[in-house]
């Protein structure tokens, strides 16, 4: 929503299904009946589907019933060998005749470090697509949410490689608000890795809009500032949003962060900064 937005498109409706559907115990029940509520309004021209990586059986499922309804579906469910977030925007866009603009970006990060890339997110959708991304050139991301079981990382969250960690899993938000409100955890937790010798490039989401911090990056860049760190920022809001897109991008670059409106931009970003 927030590239449609970047790109001067905008949308009539936004269904959520919950992180959950598209799994083999729920079988996309959510997501197949918002297909038909969509195709039902004959003022929807396009539908857009956006997934974590979801299970084979769910992915076939929503597939094969998109066949059969009237309008267009472009799908951005995540998973190896599939189209990134930024890629299904930019599909929508051709799909309804217009160009794709130069996604927006601020500031630069400093000179490259050696070490390990480490992502902080709020949300898991960012962090799967990163991580998509991310383990494509540098091999298994260590992460809460694995896109491996075998790259799980342990209870403690200790990282010893690179590592992807997402702050609004559900063992993470018991008794405590979600880090896109409450930053503490994931604020502790850029802080131990600024000090990690074993760490050279931080990447982070920041999420605006109503029901988010008021002003995240005032939270941030001072721990920016102060990291030595390569930042690289994934800044996800809108023009509209209350926090000011353009206000928060400025102080996350004037704190030494590269900011980036696409997520897979971002991510392709820090990798090459890790690889290089």
């Amino acid at each position: 929503m927030c590239l449609l937005d970047a790109a001067g498109v905008g949308i009539s409706h936004c269904l959520g299904v919950g992180g959950r559907d598209l799994s083999d115990e729920v079988g996309a029940a959510s997501t197949l009946a918002a297909l038909d509520a969509l195709d039902a309004d004959p003022e929807t021209e396009l539908i857009v589907v956006v997934s974590k990586p979801p299970a084979p059986s769910a992915a076939a499922k929503v597939r094969a019933h998109a066949a059969s309804v009237r309008t267009s579906v472009v799908f951005a469910l995540l998973g190896q060998d599939q189209p990134d977030l930024t890629a299904a925007v930019e599909s929508a866009l051709a799909g309804r005749g217009l160009a794709a603009p130069s996604w927006p970006s601020w500031g630069r990060t400093r000179a490259g470090k050696i070490g390990h890339l480490r992502g902080l997110f709020s949300g898991g959708t960012l962090c799967d697509e990163a991580m998509v991304i991310a383990t494509a050139t540098l091999g298994p991301i260590g992460s809460n949410i694995p896109l491996r079981p075998e790259w799980a990382l342990g209870a403690d969250l200790r990282a010893t490689g690179h590592a992807m960690i997402d702050f609004g899993d559900d063992r993470l938000t018991r008794g405590r608000a979600h880090p896109m409100i409450d930053p503490t955890l994931r604020l502790e937790r850029l802080a131990a890795e600024s000090g990690d010798p074993s760490c050279g490039v931080i990447l982070l989401d920041v999420v605006l809009g109503h029901g988010a911090h008021l002003d995240p990056a005032s939270e941030m860049a001072p721990l920016i500032s102060s990291s030595g760190k390569e930042i690289v920022v994934s800044l996800c809001g809108t023009a509209g949003d209350p926090q000011g897109l353009h206000r928060q991008a400025t102080v996350l670059a004037e704190a030494g962060a590269a900011v980036f409106a696409s997520n897979a931009v971002a991510a392709r970003y820090a990798v090459s900064r890790v690889s290089a």
